[in-house]
């Protein structure tokens, strides 16, 4: 699927570091629920670890004119099978749900797997996430059965999707 309209993305490189902590600042402030750390946390986060974050992944930012309207990670890091990469940190500004952003995100982390050889592109989700789960559901991610714990609620579960490519 295309990028939809005013709509751009951007790798951010570690010199990036501050709009990256900007978007995920605005991510957990905005869905405290969907991810593993807080917003607490992450404002603790020193130049260091947010440059760190940005070599060891590939972070794409979604901008509409001079506003950032989303983000999603790519990354290969710590999974056990080498074929194998994951879809991380997805986010889209309330604003701009449902007008493709959602849709180009996911498309430029599945072209990067493709492009690098990857096998299959694997992601957790919230259980209850909804809306979420649908978008994955409609780019052909499957449940795979697997659930694993919600870091911050016993009551929580992240349910693993995968995308075969």
């Amino acid at each position: 699927m295309a990028e939809p309209r005013g709509v751009t993305l951007r790798r951010l490189a570690a010199a990036d570091w501050h709009a990256y902590r900007d978007i995920r600042l605005a991510m957990l402030e905005e869905s405290p629920s969907a991810f593993g750390s807080t917003h607490a946390e992450a404002a603790r986060f020193d130049e260091q670890l947010w440059r760190q974050r940005l070599a060891d992944n590939v972070v794409i930012l979604a901008r509409v004119g001079t506003a950032s309207v989303g983000a999603v990670m790519y990354s290969e890091f710590g999974m056990t099978d080498p074929a194998d990469c994951a879809l991380y940190g997805m986010w889209v500004d309330p604003a701009f749900r449902g007008t493709g952003v959602g849709w180009a995100l996911v498309d430029a982390v599945v072209a990067r797997a493709r492009a690098s050889g990857r096998r299959r592109l694997v992601l957790h989700v919230v259980s209850g996430n909804d809306p979420a789960g649908r978008l994955y559901q409609r780019a052909g991610f499957v449940p795979t059965g697997h659930t694993v714990p919600f870091p911050r609620d016993d009551d929580v579960v992240e349910v693993e999707m995968e995308l075969v490519l």
